[in-house]
């Protein structure tokens, strides 16, 4: 086994091919035009709803189309040009003919119905087509055509069809049988998490798309020991492919900072695996031949790079063939870019000392206002998801941030009452580990660390809430502010008697007509507490400021939660004269360090455009030898600095897009 992977220069693009895309497709043109980029992967359609090569299995449906070069002449093509080729399959559909002559493959919605999208029928995890047939269709595929890698489209459980029609839990005669088997249940028909038998439907997934992949993977691993394999996260091997993507209906504003988010979860809780964060071309599924604002491609390209990951490109069609290329120069200008400077990024390591609790039950709107209150006020953290936070190492984190974590299970409480105890700081907000690892809820919260007695009430809506401020003292932005504002729900607890408590809640209070628009009672429930445990503390917020940031986004909130980390839990953040939109990454690899600055600013409403040139930017770090060098990579030049008793300061003199500032 090879793990050809860990060493290869990554910079994929996908051409998500049409079946008329193979009628003249031309292995040399594709080479060409790949090498225009500078690209060293390509993922290429080969095997699922359609087979893209001539296919010997009776239930692979064939395509018609194969007139052009061939699958196993573009690979030996790409291969010749040192271009590595990744098989994109899906096996989430069948041809109908294929559905007519095996009807128990199907996915079964709440209604009786199949899902038929223009002819292609979906099918469930659960019958034999995933479970035994599609494994006999990549070995062919895998065995014909020598593919480096192996990519699996819409796996899963699947609920929605291209058009967002909504058609509920499977109700197969498999999923039906299993989840009895498993639970002595019938299925739940709507997905609600406040529902015991869909949270227990929610394990029924869980476990089956775990042992599904595993088996998977095994699979291709015992026959192909040298093909990376995608997204299969539990074998901590291969790569892990997501979209930074938009689409029509979904809720504005588009989040900024999405290349950084999904990057900082794959390289902070599998280091092992390549990030491959696609920046998906076309605005939606029903319009996939327009693309989005270019500026906007780059932004997501330089995030993947700044956090650590791989860069990765995706379109509808061939390069050749495409009706809209505006995004063809800023995606060059950085995959040329990393190809001048890839032994820079190679083996990168973070160095942040905040990790941020993540998890695919986590709270996303809290998760995002935390995200932006660290960025923004440059504070390096790595983002750690659940299923990994009790193996990766959390030594050199001073801190921990749980955004509303309520899924917890007694393992992983316990291990974060420990780091606290070993003198970390933790911060949790909301209701963090109110809930188990299955989502039921419990009783008290699972961290003794947080200094709750007991929960009383959690009141879901305070509108004309405020906080005021016993002191100042850790409050500096708050010299002519004497109020912080609530919305959202808000925890009443029962504090332990050592359990110090700060702010002082105004509760709902008349707002309207304005003549009436005062409050007449403070109480002593607390905006936030702080707890001693061990030689650390746990600073507790009973409410949600991330996600009314998130939502509203004024520097009431975000002031107060700049002060609480950098006065009250003592975090240190990246100084200097730096913008809020100027984002910041710190990486360490073999000789030398990497600090990225990612200018946010062409981000305005719901555009993106060029950001705005910034000059004289100054940074300000920790580091406790002096650099022999510090130079951009950007720019190609040395950068004005100074070391004094363990602080570093750089001078940039204009900031476009990015800057990479390489210090060694």
């Amino acid at each position: 086994m090879t793990d050809w992977w860990r060493t290869h220069p990554w910079r994929q693009i996908q051409t998500n091919l049409r079946e008329i895309d193979m009628i003249d497709i031309d292995a040399a043109q594709v080479v060409a035009d790949l090498q225009s980029f500078e690209a060293t992967l390509l993922m290429i359609n080969a095997a699922g709803i359609i087979a893209s090569y001539p296919t010997a299995l009776p239930f692979h449906f064939q395509s018609p189309f194969l007139t052009g070069d061939s699958l196993a002449t573009i690979i030996d093509a790409c291969h010749a040009a040192g271009i590595r080729v990744v098989a994109r399959t899906d096996f989430s559909k069948v041809r109908r003919p294929i559905y007519e002559m095996h009807p128990e493959w199907a996915y079964v919605g709440v209604r009786g119905d199949i899902v038929d999208y223009n002819g292609d029928v979906a099918v469930c995890l659960n019958g034999d087509y995933q479970q035994i047939y599609a494994l006999q269709i990549m070995e062919e595929c895998l065995s014909k055509l020598p593919f480096d890698g192996i990519f699996f489209n819409m796996g899963g459980y699947q609920v929605r069809d291209y058009s967002g029609n909504y058609y509920g839990p499977c109700q197969c005669s498999r999923c039906r049988q299993g989840f009895a088997e498993m639970f002595g249940l019938p299925l739940p028909t709507v997905e609600d998490m406040q529902d015991p038998v869909f949270r227990k439907y929610v394990q029924f997934k869980n476990r089956t798309q775990h042992q599904h992949r595993l088996r998977v993977a095994g699979f291709i691993r015992e026959r192909f020991p040298d093909v990376a394999i995608a997204s299969h996260r539990e074998t901590r091997q291969g790569f892990h492919r997501q979209e930074s993507n938009t689409a029509i209906e979904r809720a504005l504003p588009h989040w900024q900072y999405n290349g950084s988010d999904n990057t900082k979860w794959v390289t902070g809780s599998y280091p092992d695996m390549v990030s491959s964060n696609t920046t998906v071309d076309f605005i939606d599924f029903p319009y996939r031949h327009v693309a989005v604002s270019p500026h906007q491609q780059k932004l997501r390209l330089i995030q993947s790079l700044a956090n650590g990951g791989a860069l990765d490109w995706y379109l509808i069609g061939r390069l050749d063939n495409h009706e809209d290329r505006s995004g063809f120069a800023p995606v060059r200008e950085i995959f040329h870019y990393h190809a001048a400077h890839e032994d820079d990024y190679r083996d990168l390591t973070s160095q942040a000392q905040i990790g941020v609790l993540n998890g695919p039950t986590a709270n996303t709107s809290e998760f995002r206002g935390w995200f932006r209150f660290l960025t923004e006020n440059h504070f390096l953290f790595d983002t750690l998801m659940d299923d990994t936070a009790l193996e990766v190492p959390w030594d050199r984190y001073r801190a921990l941030i749980l955004p509303d974590f309520q899924r917890m299970s007694d393992e992983l409480a316990r291990r974060i009452d420990d780091f606290v105890a070993d003198g970390g700081v933790l911060i949790a907000s909301g209701q963090s580990s109110f809930r188990d690892e299955n989502f039921d809820p419990r009783s008290a919260p699972a961290l003794a660390s947080l200094g709750i007695d007991r929960v009383d009430n959690v009141r879901k809506e305070m509108t004309s809430s405020y906080f005021k401020f016993d002191s100042k003292d850790d409050f500096p932005r708050f010299a002519d502010t004497d109020l912080l504002y609530l919305y959202g729900p808000y925890v009443y607890a029962t504090y332990t008697a050592d359990t110090q408590q700060r702010l002082k809640l105004i509760p709902p209070h008349n707002f309207g007509p304005p003549e009436r628009c005062y409050y007449e009672q403070v109480t002593d429930h607390p905006g936030f507490t702080v707890h001693a445990h061990g030689d650390g503390r746990a600073i507790y917020l009973p409410w949600l400021p991330g996600a009314l940031f998130h939502r509203q986004g004024y520097p009431n909130t975000a002031d107060f939660v700049a002060d609480l980390l950098e006065h009250v839990a003592g975090l240190t953040p990246v100084g200097g004269n730096l913008s809020p939109m100027v984002e910041v990454t710190r990486y360490r690899a073999a000789g030398h360090e990497l600090i990225h600055l990612v200018n946010g600013s062409g981000h305005f409403g719901v555009s993106f455009f060029a950001p705005v040139t910034m000059h004289d930017v100054e940074v300000v770090m920790q580091r406790a030898i002096a650099p022999k060098e510090v130079h951009s990579l950007v720019h190609g030049a040395a950068c004005p600095h100074q070391w004094n008793d363990g602080q570093l300061t750089i001078s940039i003199a204009t900031l476009a897009d990015f800057d990479a500032i390489r210090v060694a």
